[in-house]
């Protein structure tokens, strides 16, 4: 891997996209040499473990098989009995082997700490994970956009730092266009930044331990429960199944449609066109919202195109459900083809995931049109504003593709769009803002208590007390968050705070990163260092989450057995 990337970032790539299987013809044979002895390594260890009467396990098998085909790939490219269209064969056989010996690695040293010091890890919270995680793939992506292979013509630190924030966190804001300015090598790297951001990176290295049969510590599911947002250890396994499942599935199926609807298309490149169109199923599912066309999706060439935009509504609004609703729909269709008993209802989850998305779809959808026939823009005065685009920026509202210049609508439409972004997708999934159960369970906290009610009663159950709780403190710290950071932005941009609208520009700003979003009505390009940086972290603290990056630093306290007498203080 290291001998790939290498090449790959400082020598293959720079000389254009046309080497990008030809760069490692030069070091073909060290390749092959780290392979075989790779191989060698796991052929022993596996016949070792039938000599000792174990039986292999699964991921032994399969290092032993990719092993072996690799081995054979490199035979016949150095010997010539292959023919050299399987050179680029080997490359990903190498690679995948390099994943695996990570794999090997990471699992043994888990292994070892466990036995070593099991309370060594005590006091690392899932959240701090995460964020650890999440900087040190970004990190590491910067490092990589740096290189000469990646981009075309170099770019500076705070803007591929900007960019790789940006992917991880699947948000969509850029300062520089993705197009013209990454190699296939660049473009590979935020792809994958996309990926694992929208899934996370311990969801896949966990699903990677479930595939080669190993299983999960208390510890490991409590801190994957509690970042889907998913109550009971229990489920975990199944879930991260699920969410590998789902994800590659619907972004396959939203490749191929894409494929073919592109496929001979006027405008469209259509040089690895198979690339362009999995890069945007995979954003749009992951509700990332770059595209590598550069005007977006105001792109004349899909502007207009129905069916394309259609379909990537269809994979935004896929990603913004949540993957715990898809688990309990596979749950209900599984048991109904074995003959097993569903429960009669739904899960209060589920229930309400549902409902709180279709009714943001329809208020979204009617508030944007009316706005845009109400209210005097430039927009209105370019073209004809229809329900079709009202739909697509309601869901859009995580995603941020854009089909027109948002920039050219007026004050009140931003700030309803400021209100959607707010609102954002559901738990346990791909979109961003503060999730619309938490801003629906909010509204109806307020409604109990000016009923006088005693609990918040929801699908025939009462929701507890600490779930209400959160959600209310979720939406407080993040609307103190989103003041406090247009303040500063403010200050760190006075020309555009001082331009017409400019407050409502860096509020949009603010909000559109994070939330997630992608939105922008201010080109990020323009802005300062500082702000760059300060943007970049909105968007990391908004995938993490506000309440859960506070948790970073408050340690929560245990329940004191003592409770003091009860006073009241007047509010009216």
């Amino acid at each position: 891997m290291l001998v790939v990337l290498w090449e790959a970032c400082f020598s293959g790539l720079a000389t254009g996209p046309s080497e990008l299987f030809k760069f490692l013809e030069s070091t073909h044979l060290l390749l092959c040499a780290v392979v075989w002895f790779n191989t060698l390594t796991v052929l022993i260890h596996f016949f070792s473990k039938l000599i000792h009467r174990e039986r292999p396990g699964r991921f032994l098998w399969w290092q032993l098989a990719v092993g072996l085909a690799a081995s054979y790939v490199f035979y016949g490219g150095i010997w010539k009995v292959l023919p050299a269209e399987f050179f680029r064969v080997s490359i990903v056989l190498s690679f995948v082997i390099g994943i695996f010996s990570c794999i090997t690695i990471v699992a043994l040293w888990k292994e070892r700490s466990r036995q070593t010091s099991p309370r060594s890890k005590s006091d690392w919270s899932p959240a701090v994970i995460f964020f650890t995680w999440m900087i040190a793939f970004i990190l590491i992506s910067t490092m990589l956009l740096l290189t000469p292979g990646a981009t075309k013509e170099p770019i500076s630190f705070t803007d591929a730092f900007f960019t790789c924030a940006s992917a991880i966190s699947i948000t969509g804001l850029t300062c520089v266009d993705v197009a013209s300015t990454f190699t296939p090598l660049g473009k590979i790297v935020l792809l994958i930044d996309i990926q694992i951001g929208a899934m996370g990176v311990m969801t896949f290295s966990y699903f990677v331990l479930l595939m080669v049969g190993k299983q999960l510590a208390v510890r490991d599911r409590v801190a994957i429960s509690s970042l889907l947002d998913q109550q009971g250890v229990n489920v975990i396994p199944a879930l991260i199944k699920a969410v590998i499942f789902i994800t590659f599935s619907v972004e396959l199926i939203g490749a191929g449609i894409l494929y073919m609807l592109w496929k001979g298309a006027p405008g469209v490149p259509q040089d690895n066109l198979w690339f362009l169109a999995l890069f945007h199923a995979v954003s749009a599912f992951c509700n990332a919202g770059i595209s590598l066309f550069p005007q977006n999706m105001a792109e004349a060439c899909v502007a207009h195109d129905k069916a394309v935009q259609g379909i990537m509504m269809l994979l935004t609004l896929a990603g913004t459900l949540g993957f715990s609703v898809y688990l309990e729909a596979l749950t209900r269709l599984r048991n109904r083809l074995t003959g097993k008993r569903n429960p009669i209802r739904w899960h209060t989850h589920s229930w309400l995931v549902v409902r709180v998305t279709l009714i943001v779809m329809g208020v979204g959808t009617i508030g944007l049109a009316l706005l845009a026939a109400l209210e005097p823009s430039a927009h209105l005065q370019s073209a004809d504003y229809d329900l079709w685009e009202s739909l697509w920026n309601t869901i859009g509202r995580s995603a941020g593709f854009t089909i027109t210049d948002i920039s050219t609508y007026g004050q009140g439409y931003h700030l309803f769009l400021c209100l959607l972004m707010f609102v954002g997708g559901n738990p346990a999934g791909t979109g961003g803002g503060v999730f619309a159960p938490v801003v629906a369970l909010c509204i109806l906290e307020v409604l109990r208590v000016l009923r006088g009610q005693q609990d918040l009663e929801l699908h025939g159950r009462r929701i507890a007390r600490n779930t209400v709780e959160r959600a209310m403190a979720t939406v407080v710290l993040s609307t103190f968050w989103i003041f406090a950071g247009t303040m500063l932005l403010t200050l760190a941009e006075p020309t555009i705070a001082q331009s017409v609208n400019g407050t409502i520009k860096l509020l949009f700003l603010e909000i559109s990163a994070y939330t997630t979003t992608g939105f922008s009505i201010v080109n990020p390009a323009e802005l300062s260092d500082f702000s760059k940086f300060f943007i970049s972290a909105n968007m990391i603290f908004g995938r993490v989450g506000m309440f859960t990056f506070m948790l970073i630093f408050i340690k929560q306290k245990e329940p004191s057995p003592l409770r003091y007498p009860e006073t009241r203080l007047p509010l009216t």
